[in-house]
Order: C-alpha cells, then structure tokens, then sequence
C-alpha cells in the first residue's frame, strides 16, 4: 500500500509473473506528467547502478529517485542495459 503522503501516490502496485513463475509486486508508474528539468545525458555502464550512479552526480546515493523520475521508461533499475542513455537531472 502506497501511503498518502508518498511521492508515488498516484501510482498503483501490481503483481507480475516472470517467464519462470514467480511473481513479484511492481510499482506501474501514472500516467507521466510534463517535467521541464534541466539534465544531462549519461550513457549507463556495464555494473552501474542507480544509486552510485547518483553518489557520482549528486554526492548521496538516496537520491537516486531524481534520476528515476526523469526517466520513467526505465521500470526496472536492475535491469538497465549497458549502452542505455538516460536523463540526468541538474543538482541546483
């Protein structure tokens, strides 16, 4: 259950079924709103992760959801491509 006060609260929460059978619950991003941010492109690594990757941009990993919002294509964090090109926002 998402709480009232949460930045996901338009969002709802699914259960999903991977090709071997487990499920899992996932968070189904709303409808996505028109964000104007200024962002810089980063091409993902091999190994990255969204937390690091946000130590590296922003000096705190736990702010790794400014990258996730900015990039709502992108549903599984785990699971990210090497070679992939994603938004990072500006720190001011």
């Amino acid at each position: 259950m998402i709480s009232s006060g949460s930045r996901y609260v338009d969002h709802s929460v699914e259960i999903v079924t991977d090709s071997a059978g487990a499920t899992r619950r996932v968070l189904i991003p709303a409808a996505p709103k028109t964000l104007r941010v200024r962002a810089v492109t980063y091409r993902w690594q091999e190994g990255d992760r969204v937390d690091t990757v946000a130590t590296d941009f922003y000096r705190d990993p736990t702010q790794w959801w400014r990258i996730a919002e900015v990039n709502p294509e992108i549903l599984d964090w785990t699971e990210v491509a090497p070679g992939t090109v994603i938004r990072i926002p500006h720190a001011d």
